[in-house]
């Protein structure tokens, strides 16, 4: 976390893009590029809305946009790379620059994600949840009702019926004014991180050189096309996830073929016993894709990310062995090691020693705002720092005003969108260091941070039910934030050349469209094939649980949790401390990082991956060097390019016809 990294003995940095490469600085928010990135950012929308409803619902549980490079756009991003790589062959006047490349890009990873689970498809269901499981029996109509504002939701019972069962039209009259006041917040809210990471652009990618691992793959692609698709070392590693993908699909399918189930195999149940049992879920899995961006991680990340994993483990054993912890009780001794509260002090922490190590940065931004003299020059940063620092306020004013006149109190609203912030930039800059292959938060988000700390007797059953809402912004599930992809994109646009403040004008444009578009391709989804009827229901289940929670807190208000929020005073100091140590001695192992991301759910699936891919690369420099790793690149490189493209493929081609689909993504 240090301003500049200290030297390692043989270790490369993260990632660097090769020598010897050549863009043309030119083309970014080109009209084209904007006209094609919007184009394929609907199709995508269609596509991830069907794939995750409609075939979700027959086949299984399938996602298209919740990975760290999201599937489906990948997938549309390297459809077009076909393109582009025949339209340079015989019309290479037509072909698109890499700026241009970028452009489209980005304005589908920026828009798509928001498409679904952990944001519309949390917040769409929420919005008839609370009128359609009204019943005397929930008793939510006298609980709660009242404090919903009637531009929040429809109300015609037969539209919100209709919702769940099917078979019917969207009654775009009712839904008119939800769909604009939604799309408008969701949108603002993305300005609010929009600006943030225009600031924070040049301390975390010029000054402290993160290394971006998700933004490689497509940066090799945009740049080298032919000759990077040349390379055999990448089809070698291709071949492998992409045989496995397709060799499952099959065996699902095809019962006489044998499968490899290679994603997750539950080991729970080898562990019953005392105090073994205390450990909780224990699985292992092989994602050849995490394999991959691990490879192009600094070895004390993924070696600590998976080391604190299992370190979670290990203290919830030893808690059940002196008698803190009890899996078969109820409440405090059921918490014990306090992971969840552990990971939100961990992510306050992450962005406050960030906040604290760019202090002399942001004076500099200061001087700017102000126009004082000799202050640093931002002509070359996504926005003008004066209009970042104006425009992140603003915004942020005009969410604690949305909040306050749907009912919250200012001082609610305000530290609960401060917290779903922070959170969101602590996640964007630990995937710039981890890569996170799905970005969870930890399950004490910051609704549970604020319910838990102070209490619910605090809070106004207005502020409460506003919360239950806003649950899609606040939640532990933020595989399908944009913040990451925004910085990734000021991050790529560095290596291609490529003018950022278009760029930046393309991604709010591409927001504003991609969100209202997704949000009519979702209700038409849903009044088609029904939320409750033949879709996937977890989903439509995601936006009653927040109401479910909200009437329980209303009939027994919560406590403030002392010793929890304890233990986030315990992952506050441990990852503090970690981040000390790391920038004083050279040889420390442990990075904040990895304690972070061991506290959320993250790990669950992703700790042995991580694992191989510290041992390969440990391996790798220990016996080849850093030419070795260099040359090793791209075989990892085509782990990740075969994982994606044999889950994107299998599931365009479920999405048209009964084929059951082998899952990719978690």
């Amino acid at each position: 976390m240090a301003t500049q990294s200290p030297p390692r003995s043989q270790e490369p940095p993260a990632h660097s893009t090769p020598p010897g490469i050549r863009v043309r600085p030119r083309g970014a928010g080109s009209l084209r590029s904007v006209l094609v990135g919007l184009a394929l950012t609907i199709l995508v929308d269609l596509w991830i809305h069907y794939a995750e409803l409609v075939l979700g619902g027959r086949r299984g549980h399938t996602a298209l946009a919740n990975s760290s490079i999201p599937v489906g756009p990948f997938n549309a991003f390297f459809a077009l790379l076909v393109v582009q790589i025949i339209v340079k062959r015989f019309l290479p006047r037509l072909a698109f620059s890499p700026a241009e490349l970028l452009t489209v890009y980005v304005m589908m990873t920026v828009s798509t994600v928001l498409s679904s689970s952990g944001s519309l498809h949390f917040l769409i269901p929420s919005l008839v949840a609370p009128y359609q499981f009204a019943t005397e029996e929930s008793g939510w109509a006298g609980a709660f009702h009242r404090y919903i504002p009637t531009w929040f939701t429809p109300r015609d019972p037969a539209s919100i019926k209709a919702f769940y069962v099917g078979d019917a039209s969207v009654p775009w009259r009712d839904w008119l004014v939800p769909i604009c006041v939604w799309t408008a917040f969701l949108v603002v809210f993305a300005l609010v991180t929009v600006c943030m990471n225009s600031i924070m652009r040049r301390q975390w990618v010029d000054r402290e050189r993160l290394p971006f691992p998700t933004v490689i793959l497509p940066v090799e692609l945009m740049q080298e096309q032919e000759s990077f698709l040349k390379n055999k070392l990448l089809w070698i590693g291709f071949i492998l996830p992409f045989f496995l993908g397709t060799l499952n699909t099959i065996s699902l399918n095809v019962p006489t073929v044998p499968q490899i189930n290679f994603r997750t195999i539950d080991l729970s149940a080898s562990f019953t016993a005392k105090p073994w049992n205390s450990m909780g879920g224990l699985s292992i899995s092989f994602y050849p894709f995490v394999i991959g961006i691990g490879y192009l991680l600094s070895s004390e990340v993924t070696f600590s990310c998976w080391f604190f994993y299992l370190l979670t483990k290990v203290q919830a054993v030893v808690g059940s062995l002196v008698g803190l912890r009890d899996p078969e009780a109820v409440g405090t001794l059921n918490s014990f090691p306090y992971v969840g509260h552990q990971g939100a002090g961990a992510f306050l922490a992450i962005l406050a020693v960030s906040v604290w190590v760019s202090r002399g940065y942001l004076k500099e931004v200061w001087q700017a705002v102000v126009g004082a003299k000799g202050a640093i020059n931002d002509s070359q940063e996504a926005m003008p720092y004066r209009t970042a620092v104006i425009g992140m306020l603003a915004c942020f004013v005009a969410l604690v005003a949305f909040c306050m006149a749907a009912g919250m109190g200012w001082a609610p609203a305000a530290i609960l969108l401060f917290l779903a912030i922070a959170f969101r930039m602590s996640a964007t800059r630990l995937r710039a260091e981890a890569g996170n292959a799905w970005l969870f938060g930890p399950d004490v988000d910051p609704n549970t941070l604020m319910t838990t700390t102070f209490g619910t007797a605090v809070l106004k059953p207005q502020d409460l039910t506003i919360m239950a809402f806003l649950r899609s912004i606040s939640s532990y599930d933020l595989r399908t934030s944009s913040v990451p992809h925004q910085l990734d994109a000021l991050k790529m646009s560095d290596a291609l050349k490529a003018e950022k403040r278009r760029l930046v004008a393309a991604i709010v444009l591409a927001i504003v469209i991609g969100v209202a578009a997704s949000f009519c391709i979702a209700l038409f989804v849903w009044y088609r094939y029904g939320a409750a009827a033949k879709t996937d229901v977890w989903r439509a289940f995601m936006g009653q649980q927040a109401f479910s929670i909200l009437k329980s807190q209303l009939d027994t208000p919560v406590k403030p949790n002392a010793a929890g929020t304890a233990f986030v005073g315990v992952g506050f100091v441990v990852t503090w401390v970690l981040s000390v140590m790391r920038m004083r001695f050279v040889n420390w192992p442990f990075h904040p990082v990895g304690y972070a991301v061991a506290n959320t759910p993250t790990m669950n699936q992703i700790w042995l991956p991580f694992a191989i891919a510290w041992l390969a690369k440990a391996l790798t420099l220990r016996y080849g060097g850093l030419r070795l790793y260099r040359q090793a690149l791209p075989l990892f490189l085509g782990l990740i390019l075969g994982d994606f493209l044999a889950g994107g493929l299998w599931t365009l081609v479920g999405c048209f016809t009964n084929l059951s689909i082998y899952p990719m993504n978690w």
